[in-house]
């Protein structure tokens, strides 16, 4: 079998990229199982699935920087985000983004933020600013994890 030097240099960036994907997907995996019992118990995010946030769309999360600065965002929305042709491994994979607006001055950066909603309690999220219009922010989450 010939490879010619132009196949070589067009499919190995593929090729590696491929090959760091499932190093990450199985060092994920593998780093799992290692974690003390004490450290799951303190992620409230790691129980927080779908169906836990789907009941508070349109309800306030309070968003708390380091500094202690507040910002009350609205969950607006929540997108199943798999792909169309997704073959499931696990029983328990989830992959969604979360939207929320909140007041159009003082923006948030992107960032995580110490979050408190009256019903799922408080946990650590990570959210992107996505743009401002003159009434509002808008920001999302993405969560893409094995539950």
């Amino acid at each position: 079998m010939s490879i010619s030097r132009r196949k070589f240099l067009g499919t190995a960036p593929a090729a590696i990229g491929a090959v760091l994907l499932i190093q990450d997907a199985v060092g994920q995996k593998a780093l799992t199982g290692r974690l003390p019992k004490s450290a799951l118990s303190t992620d409230v995010l790691s129980r927080l699935t779908w169906s836990s946030f789907l009941p508070y769309v349109n309800t306030d999360f309070t968003f708390r920087d380091t500094s202690g600065r507040s910002t009350t965002l609205v969950l607006t929305n929540m997108t199943d985000s798999k792909p169309e042709k997704f073959v499931q491994t696990s029983a328990k994979q989830e992959c969604f983004a979360m939207t929320f607006k909140g007041p159009a001055k003082g923006s948030l950066s992107q960032n995580t933020y110490s979050v408190e909603h009256f019903a799922l309690g408080k946990f650590d999220l990570f959210i992107t600013f996505l743009g401002k219009t003159s009434k509002s922010s808008t920001y999302t989450a993405v969560i893409n994890r094995l539950v």
